[in-house]
């Protein structure tokens, strides 16, 4: 007997039918006019639509969506300073390789051809 709390093994059960073998989307009533405007975005993302188009869908989504290439612009355009590399490496610890980095370095391999 098993108990709630224990790990089931699936590998030895057999399916069970009421189980589904996919994942799949279910629609909900009411959304079909969401999906299209959505639709429309998301083709004017991908470059298969224009602006014009997914402006007449849906302004608010791409109002958002310039105001994150916007503000993507601009957090790569910021550079770290010059000498932040420097301070990094400066606050790492010089450690001479210890016993074991040495074993491990030297290995000799002998080859010899099978007669």
């Amino acid at each position: 007997m098993m108990r709630n709390n224990e790990p089931q093994d699936d590998r030895n059960m057999a399916p069970r039918a009421e189980r589904p073998l996919t994942d799949r989307e279910v629609p909900l009533p009411g959304m079909a006019a969401a999906d299209a405007t959505a639709g429309t975005v998301h083709q004017w993302l991908d470059g298969e639509a224009s602006e014009a188009d997914a402006r007449r869908a849906d302004e608010r989504a791409v109002e958002f969506w310039n105001q994150v290439a916007k503000d993507a612009q601009g957090m790569k355009a910021v550079k770290a300073p010059a000498h932040l590399a420097a301070n990094i490496m400066a606050a790492i610890p010089v450690r001479e390789p210890g016993p074991q980095a040495a074993r491990t370095a030297r290995v000799n391999v002998e080859l010899r051809p099978d007669a």
